[in-house]
């Protein structure tokens, strides 16, 4: 719910989810559809894990059932394309607070 506010309250804000090509599966885009968010969010597959590569967020060591699964990372970006938050996990079980999401968001230009 958290996430459907800010969407009310900043309404040229969008949402790009990038998932690893193993993890695309029919699961994948079931929050978005009910929630009823698919023109805010945009699913990319990143094939190959390309971009999970380029951006250093690769597990090094994973357990099997880690196997191509990304360290959770948020980053907010600027119009112009510029990085104004970027926020990296370890644990997937532990998410950001969505209070620091909303006040990055409130200090981008």
């Amino acid at each position: 719910m958290e996430l459907r506010r800010t969407f009310e309250e900043v309404p040229d804000l969008k949402l790009v989810y990038v998932l690893p090509d193993n993890q695309w599966n029919e699961k994948s885009t079931l929050f978005v559809e009910s929630n009823r968010m698919r023109n805010r969010i945009l699913f990319a597959v990143d094939p190959g894990s390309t971009a999970v590569d380029l951006l250093g967020l690769r597990r090094e060591n994973p357990e099997p059932i880690e196997e191509g699964v990304p360290h959770p990372a948020t980053f907010l970006i600027d119009r112009d394309g510029i990085v104004r938050f970027a926020d990296v996990r370890e644990d997937f079980h532990i998410w950001i607070d969505s209070g620091f999401v909303r006040e990055a968001l409130a200090a981008i230009p």
